[in-house]
C-alpha cells in the first residue's frame, strides 16, 4: 500500500500525543509505562501548544487514509536541546508500520523542510541501545555529546552535504575499480590486480572455486585466460552500503574446448579501509531459463546438467 508523506493538518495535532508515547524507547523485557507518562512536563514540551510557535514543523505518514507515523520538531528545552536557534526533533511510527522504510522517508523529508524554512541544523536525543540510532546516522546526524545512557546528536546541513559528496566520490571510485576488474578479463590483461585486491583477499566463484590471497587470484586469472575468453561482462547496476558494494551483471565466455557459457549474476564485494577488495563472492543464474510448469501442474525439467549454480 502506498505511503503518503505530507504536512500535518491542524486538526491532527492531537495525534502527536500518541506518537510521543510511541517514541519512548523500551529496552527488551521492560514493561511499557501508562500513556499518562506523556503528561509529565519533560515530555509535554514536545507537543504542548504545537503549531503556535515559530519552528514548529511536522510531517506525517499516511497509509490507506490512516496516519501511521510522524516526525516533528520545535525549538524547546528538551533532552536534545543544543541552543535556542536549533530545532529539536522527534519521530515515531505505530509498531506495525516500523521496518518498512517509512521512518527514513519521514526523517529525510523533515530535514528538507527545515532547510526550506532556513534552518541549517537540527538535534535530537537517543538512547545508545535504540536501533533508531542507525537511522539518524544514515540521515547525517553525528554524536555531539554523551549523556549517561543517551547520545546528543546534531545534524548540520553543510556537514551532511560534505559527507554526501564524499560518499558519492567513494562510490564512484569503487565503481571505477569494478569496471577495471571486468575490463581485465575482457582484454586478457592484468592492469592492476596488485592494487585492486588486498593481500589476504578472498574470491569465491558462484560454482564453487575459492581463492585465498591476492597471489592465488592472479594465478587463477592468468591460467584461466589460457583456456578461455570472456566475450561479454556487462554491468547493469550498482548498490552501495557501508563498506560493501553489490554489482549486477551479465556474462558470456567461450572456452578453447568449444564450450560457451552465458549467465546473469551478482558480485558481493567488501572493501577494506585502503579501498581494496578484501572479499568478493559471485552468485549466478543461468541465462537459458524456463518455466517447468508451463504445460501443467506436473513439472517438466530439461534433461541437461546445470552449468554452474
Amino acid at each position: 500500500m502506498d505511503t503518503i508523506i505530507r504536512e500535518i493538518r491542524p486538526e491532527e495535532y492531537t495525534f502527536l500525543r500518541e506518537f510521543l508515547y510511541q517514541a519512548i524507547y523500551l529496552p527488551k523485557g521492560v514493561e511499557p509505562p501508562p500513556r499518562s507518562v506523556v503528561d509529565q512536563p519533560e515530555l509535554q514540551v514536545y507537543i504542548e501548544g504545537f503549531g503556535t510557535r515559530p519552528g514548529d514543523h511536522c510531517l506525517v505518514a499516511e497509509v490507506g487514509g490512516k496516519v501511521v507515523g510522524a516526525a516533528w520538531c520545535r525549538i524547546m528545552e528538551d533532552y536534545g536541546h543544543i541552543d535556542n536557534d536549533t530545532p529539536s526533533l522527534a519521530i515515531s511510527l505505530l509498531p506495525e508500520y516500523r521496518g518498512k522504510g517509512i521512518g527514513t522517508r519521514l526523517l529525510n523529508d523533515l530535514l528538507l523542510l527545515l532547510q526550506e524554512n532556513g534552518y541549517r541544523r537540527a538535534s535530537l536525543s537517543v538512547q545508545k541501545e535504540n536501533p533508531a540510532l542507525c537511522l539518524y546516522q544514515r540521515a547525517g546526524f553525528r554524536i555531539a555529546a554523551e549523556k549517561g545512557t543517551e547520545y546528543l546528536m546534531l545534524w548540520d546541513a553543510a556537514q551532511a552535504m560534505e559527507q554526501e559528496n564524499m560518499d558519492m566520490d567513494a562510490e564512484k571510485q569503487r565503481e571505477s575499480k569494478i569496471q577495471q576488474w571486468f575490463s581485465m578479463w575482457l582484454d586478457k590483461q592484468d592492469t592492476g590486480i596488485e592494487d585492486l585486491f588486498a593481500p589476504d583477499a578472498v574470491y569465491i566463484e558462484s560454482w564453487g572455486p575459492e581463492y585465498h590471497g591476492r597471489g592465488k587470484i592472479k594465478l587463477w586469472f592468468d591460467e584461466w585466460n589460457t583456456r578461455g575468453t570472456v566475450e561479454r561482462w556487462d554491468i547493469r547496476q550498482y548498490f552501495h552500503k557501508g563498506d560493501q558494494t553489490v554489482v549486477e551483471w551479465a556474462f558470456r565466455c567461450a572456452m578453447t574446448d568449444g564450450t560457451v557459457q552465458s549467465f546473469d549474476g551478482l558480485s558481493l564485494i567488501r572493501w577494506n579501509e585502503a579501498g581494496q577488495i578484501c572479499f568478493l563472492q559471485e552468485f549466478g543464474c543461468n541465462e537459458n531459463r524456463y518455466d517447468p510448469y508451463a504445460q501443467g501442474d506436473t513439472p517438466v525439467f530439461r534433461e541437461e546438467p546445470a552449468l554452474w549454480f
